[in-house]
Order: structure tokens, then sequence, then C-alpha cells
């Protein structure tokens, strides 16, 4: 388990820059925060996600196959991270849903 938090911080080192830097054009309009909190979220679990996969892949190429030895194959390093990331956004949801 220690070694799929360590690929799910190494991916993020890439996504949460890229996602913090496409909810900025949620400053566009009204409902400035709610806007740069949807932009930040649907970036994380989109693009940002995609991205970071990607480069992951360029930069450390051959860290996949660390984890291989470990017996963790590539899609489930990518799909653990993935579910992962939808507890932040269930946490969004129920925060907005709720208006805790």
């Amino acid at each position: 388990m220690k070694i799929l938090f360590h690929y799910y911080k190494s991916l993020h080192s890439f996504n949460i820059p890229f996602s913090l830097l496409v909810s900025l054009f949620g400053l566009i309009g009204p409902n400035k925060l709610e806007n740069v909190m949807q932009n930040f979220f649907i970036s994380l679990m989109t693009g940002g996600f995609l991205l970071s996969v990607f480069f992951y892949g360029l930069v450390f190429e051959n860290r996949y196959y660390f984890y291989y030895n470990k017996g963790y194959s590539k899609m489930r390093l990518i799909t653990w991270s993935y579910l992962l990331n939808l507890l932040p956004l269930l946490v969004y949801a129920l925060i907005k849903i709720f208006g805790l």
C-alpha cells in the first residue's frame, strides 16, 4: 500500500500544479470561488490526470519497472490513483450539495 501512495504522490507532482493553473480561469465571471473550485476538480479528474500520467511516463519511464517488480501493473497504478482522486471530489460534492 505504501508503494501505491508513492506513485499517487509522484503523479500529483504534475497534476496539482496543472489543475491549479487551469482553475485560475474560474476568476473570469461571477461566482469566482465556485468557478475556481469547479475548474480545479474538473481538471484534477480529467485533463490534469491524463497529462500527469503522460508526463510521468515520459520523465520516469524506468520507475514503472520498479512498480512492476513489486507486483503492480501500470494499469493497476493508474486505476488506483484515479479512484483515490474520487475521494476529494466526493467531499467537495457533499459540501456543495449540503452547503456545509
